[in-house]
């Protein structure tokens, strides 16, 4: 009987182990092709948003993770309470003004239990290969947006039917895909670089992260976004650098000089139309950056005026019609003061302590927790993504770590990624 009993006991384990993994494969791979599930009329805004009720209850009674929240139980209790007080003393309460703070609120407790999970680095690996999954379906999207094909009655666009006319031209130029336009989808992308970085250097397989670059790459002329291109490319070089030889190098560098010879004779670089104009009107005929910048301070100074009159949020409605109102613009262009005006000061306080705490002693935290922290600052810095799911739910991550007493034995940079042993 005990020799009969052994197998099953060995047995259970691993197939409750299988089916963890793989539903953190598809939480990862929801996030990047993040559903519009409102255009079926369910009373969720996106895919990730309803995911939260079925799997917190479920990956949530794991013994791991029950064990781990009752020794954290006060942090993570204060946290989820500065979230949760934002929701009830938010200056203005419109339509869907509390929705996104409720959203942040439940994506906290699903990044702890995710957190606990990633002990075993399996599950980890799941959630990276789900998000690099996502992300390839979302640029499918993403490419089949570009050839005009209605997609949003399938939930993978986004209505522009109450869009005024000046913003639906911007968003023709910047296609978005599943995203509102390239502004998010760009660096929505680029936080993808996040798990194709991990998987990279903890299997020692830099084709992962190059198959990666070059997706964001295709991606560029429909997004038009730039930005979004910083953190990536400097990884990408970081990571690639051993393998650069100087036949390659100058490879590179006599095409570049060819298309910028026939750029000055001609007018016009000999790519594809999109590419050629997209790197034309992006970089090379770009004249309007003291104007750009000139809104984005003004936008910015505004904003913060607003962050100090109402410090424990103004609502999302309110905050886009006093910002207009006085500036002429809907968006600060900065995702920690668009965060500040969503949920309230603490909770963009307690991000940035959480971003602080993580860069400044990097070699305590866990390769994910590095590597997000390291690509969420530059993209929120440039854009308002603190209305974007897939951004929310990192910003989730560093605000579940808060909550957590960092690993002494976890490692982490670009050529010292260690992986820790699973804790199963």
């Amino acid at each position: 009987m005990a020799a009969q009993a052994a197998p099953m006991a060995a047995t259970t384990p691993a197939v409750s182990a299988g089916a963890q993994r793989a539903a953190v494969f598809l939480l990862g791979a929801a996030l990047q092709f993040n559903v519009l599930t409102s255009s079926f009329g369910l009373p969720f805004q996106r895919l990730s948003d309803l995911l939260p009720f079925l799997l917190i209850p479920w990956l949530g009674l794991r013994r791991a993770v029950i064990a781990e929240a009752l020794r954290n139980v006060a942090p993570l209790a204060g946290i989820l309470a500065l979230v949760g007080i934002s929701m009830v003393l938010k200056a203005h309460k419109q339509a869907g003004d509390v929705y996104l703070t409720l959203v942040l609120l439940l994506y906290v407790v699903q990044a702890y239990i995710l957190l606990v999970l990633f002990d075993d680095k399996r599950v980890e690996d799941a959630f990276c290969l789900g998000i690099l999954a996502g992300l390839l379906a979302s640029l499918a999207v993403l490419l089949l947006t570009s050839s005009g094909l209605p997609l949003e009655r399938f939930g993978l666009a986004v209505p522009t039917d109450g869009f005024d006319d000046e913003l639906k031209l911007f968003v023709e130029d910047k296609l978005g895909g599943l995203w509102t336009s390239g502004n998010e989808t760009g660096h929505v992308f680029a936080l993808g670089g996040v798990a194709a970085l991990i998987l990279s250097l903890r299997y020692r397989l830099k084709v992962i992260y190059l198959l990666y670059f070059i997706a964001l790459l295709a991606s560029f002329p429909l997004t038009n976004n730039r930005a979004g291109l910083f953190m990536p490319l400097i990884v990408f070089a970081l990571l690639m650098r051993r393998n650069l030889k100087a036949s390659m190098v100058l490879s590179v560098l006599g095409i570049l000089g060819l298309l910028l010879v026939a750029w000055s004779l001609t007018g016009g670089l000999p790519l594809p139309d999109r590419l050629a104009q997209a790197i034309e009107k992006r970089f090379a005929d770009d004249h309007n950056v003291s104007e750009n910048f000139d809104e984005r301070f003004l936008s910015g100074i505004t904003a913060l005026r607003l962050v100090a009159a109402y410090p424990f949020g103004v609502g999302e409605v309110a905050r886009r019609e006093e910002l207009k109102a006085l500036t002429g613009l809907v968006t600060p262009h900065n995702g920690f003061v668009s965060l500040a005006l969503q949920n309230g000061v603490a909770v963009a306080l307690l991000l940035i302590a959480g971003l602080v705490r993580i860069l400044s002693d990097p070699k305590r935290f866990s390769p994910f927790l590095f590597y997000s922290a390291l690509f969420l600052i530059p993209s929120m810095m440039f854009e308002e993504l603190s209305v974007n799911q897939y951004f929310l739910f990192f910003m989730a991550f560093i605000l579940a770590s808060l909550a957590r007493s960092p690993d002494p034995q976890a490692a982490t940079g670009i050529h010292g990624h260690q992986t820790s042993q699973s804790r199963a």
